[in-house]
C-alpha cells in the first residue's frame, strides 16, 4: 500500500490532465504553484500505470546525521536519571565530558522532547503592568 499526501495526489490529478491534453501546461503550473518548466519536467516523469514519479525521492530514507534510537534512548536515560534537571546546553556538556558522547545541544533537545524548564524573563520587564504616573500639579 502506496500512501500519499494531499498535495501528492492534487499534483498527480493536475499532471494527468495535463498529460491527456485536458489541461495546459499554463494552467498546470498555476495550479500547482510552479513553474511551467517544472510542470513540463513532471509530465515527462509521468508514468499512468504508477505514482512513483510524483514521490520525492528521498521519501522512506533516514537523514545520515539522525541519531540511532539506542543512542537517543540513552541520552533520554542519563537526563531523566543522572543528569536530571540540567539543561540542554548543560546536558551536552556533560555528555560530552563524562560520557563521551559527543552530541550538539539541539540534538539533546530533540531527543529529550519537550522539558519544563522555569521560563526567564528578559531584564526590565518585571511588570507587565504599565508603570504610575505622578500627579500633575497645576500652579
Amino acid at each position: 500500500m502506496v500512501t500519499m499526501s494531499q498535495k501528492e495526489f492534487q499534483r498527480v490529478r493536475v499532471i494527468e490532465n495535463a498529460a491527456g491534453g485536458r489541461l495546459s501546461v499554463r494552467e498546470a503550473s498555476r495550479l500547482l504553484q510552479l513553474s511551467e518548466r517544472q510542470v513540463q519536467r513532471l509530465k515527462r516523469r509521468y508514468r499512468p500505470d504508477s505514482i512513483g514519479w510524483v514521490q520525492h525521492g528521498n521519501r522512506g530514507r533516514s537523514m545520515p546525521w539522525a541519531v540511532s534510537i539506542p543512542q537517543k534512548q540513552l541520552i533520554l536515560n542519563l537526563a531523566r536519571g543522572k543528569y536530571q534537571g540540567f539543561n540542554d546546553s548543560h546536558l551536552a556538556e556533560k555528555l560530552r565530558d563524562e560520557e563521551d558522547l559527543s552530541v550538539g545541544r539541539e540534538t539533546v533537545r530533540a531527543s529529550c522532547g519537550p522539558r519544563n524548564w522555569p521560563l526567564r524573563r528578559r531584564a526590565g520587564h518585571a511588570s507587565t503592568a504599565p508603570a504610575a504616573r505622578p500627579a500633575r500639579v497645576s500652579a
